[in-house]
């Protein structure tokens, strides 16, 4: 008996970003269990190799539209976009792992093997056009993500944070899985190519099964975002976790979401768009109103950074409003903005921890630019951009988003996001000015800055300035990945 294989579509070269991640995890596996102690120092090497090799075959898929493994999932631009994104942001992580882990005495080979493990999801997740590998995507990147958030051990808020990011996240997989459920019920697909074909037949606006399985699954999708109301494990898991940690999947896992969304809401559901319209703006507005309005409050700057995740959430949801290409390119490209300022942030309080200061409260930043006065000064140009102030590319990035909704004549969560903007600048700039106070003790000498931190931090920088002053280059990136279609 022969089995026939060709209706499978199988192609690894769709998905040969993948499995080099997952193929560089095995292999780091193995040399951590048989190198010696003292040659262990050679895995981050080996990690950034084989990023580097998943980056380069990730570069062929621009301009592609290849779907593969019985359209589960795609070989496109929007998928090579995001493999570059979400592997350079895992480069820079480990790049500056070394010196923080040693520092916390967490040097410890699984922590590459997981960093890979979620990377290997988040790519999966943007390339997924299947239910089934949305979830698994979600699923691989979660797991991975939850031991990395109880990394240190030995520390009890680490732990906690682990544990509250495991309920909940296991509660938000449950909306997802039943989202997903009754999707497939409505539409008896679980490709997002025949769930788009039933949703454009008539009739389908009225689906009440279908409507309600796109709530849910909605649901599952922001709390990845850290979108609110469902943010309520970030600010708690962004502070427990070890910052290297806190500093990779701030960026990263709402990068791998928004793509996801992207896929489900631009793509599979634009007929409907009337429909999914007011959920979400309720949650861009949501996610708008809490973060700004909490970050004032907090004297933790890790909590400060994680209620501004949620902030700038809202103004990524704001870009798929309109439910066309154009907002959503805005969108991509408000994600990679995020991600290098953001990521440039939270590396600054990483490399700060890994002198061994304490650096969560907000006090211990009084008098940095005295004390480490270029952390000091890139640590400004990251909280000018998170805030939208020119040149930086933050400032495109909400100006593209704004743009998009004035187009489609969205006006109220455009007002939101405008006075929210005003207010976040009340805790962005808090940061500089108490950087720029005087300091209480006398300064003393301070531990350097590793050279490979000190690299990422000077790159973030200058990226967050560059994008700023010519960002045509990457919002034509990212016009071309959100020309989706299938």
């Amino acid at each position: 008996m022969k089995i026939d294989l060709s209706g499978l579509g199988i192609d690894y070269g769709a998905i040969l970003p993948e499995l080099i991640v997952v193929g560089t995890a095995i292999v780091v596996l193995f040399l951590d269990l048989l190198l010696p102690v003292a040659r262990r120092r050679w895995l981050p090497a080996v990690t950034v190799v084989g990023l580097l090799a998943a980056l380069i075959a990730s570069l062929p898929l621009w301009g592609q539209n290849r779907a593969a493994f019985a359209d589960t999932v795609v070989a496109d631009s929007l998928a090579a976009f995001f493999n570059v994104l979400l592997i350079v942001i895992t480069i820079l992580t480990v790049l500056i792992s070394p010196r923080f882990l040693r520092a916390l005495d967490l040097d410890h080979g699984e922590y590459y093997i997981l960093l890979l493990g979620a990377t290997a999801g988040m790519m999966l997740l943007a390339a997924a056009t299947s239910l089934m590998t949305i979830f698994l995507g979600i699923e691989l990147l979660s797991i991975s993500l939850y031991v990395l958030s109880g990394f240190a051990r030995s520390v009890p808020r680490s732990q906690e944070s682990a544990l509250k990011y495991l309920l909940l996240g296991g509660f938000a997989t449950g909306f997802l899985l039943y989202g997903m459920a009754l999707i497939y019920g409505a539409t008896g697909s679980t490709t997002l190519r025949g769930i788009a074909a039933f949703a454009a037949a008539s009739g389908a606006a009225g689906n009440v099964l279908l409507l309600l399985g796109i709530g849910f699954l909605s649901v599952g999708l922001a709390f990845k975002a850290s979108a609110a109301p469902f943010h309520m494990w970030t600010p708690d898991v962004y502070e427990g976790a070890p910052t290297i940690v806190t500093t990779f999947m701030s960026v990263a896992t709402k990068s791998a979401a928004f793509a996801a969304i992207g896929r489900v809401f631009i793509a599979t559901f634009p007929s409907i768009s009337a429909r999914w319209y007011f959920p979400l703006a309720l949650i861009a507005i949501f996610s708008l109103f809490i973060g700004n309005l909490v970050a004032i409050i907090e004297d933790n700057l890790k909590r400060i950074l994680a209620y501004s995740g949620i902030a700038h959430a809202g103004y990524i949801l704001l870009g798929i409003l309109p439910g066309t290409a154009a907002g959503f390119s805005a969108s991509v490209f408000y994600i990679a903005a995020y991600a290098v300022m953001n990521f440039g942030a939270f590396a600054v309080v990483t490399a700060l921890g890994a002198g061994g200061e304490q650096t969560a409260d907000i006090n211990y930043w009084r008098g940095l630019f005295y004390r480490r006065p270029f952390l000091a000064t890139v640590m400004t140009i990251f909280m000018l951009s998170l805030a939208g102030i020119p040149p930086t590319v933050g400032f495109f990035a909400k100006l593209f988003v704004f743009q998009a909704l004035v187009n489609a004549q969205i006006w109220a969560p455009l007002v939101v996001a405008v006075v929210m903007t005003i207010v976040s600048f009340y805790y962005y700039l808090r940061v500089v000015v108490v950087m720029l106070a005087t300091p209480e003790e006398a300064v003393s000498e301070q531990p350097r800055v590793g050279i490979s931190t000190s690299g990422v931090l000077g790159v973030a920088a200058l990226a967050t300035i560059a994008l700023g002053v010519f960002p045509t280059t990457v919002l034509d990136w990212a016009s071309h990945a959100a020309s989706l279609h299938f």
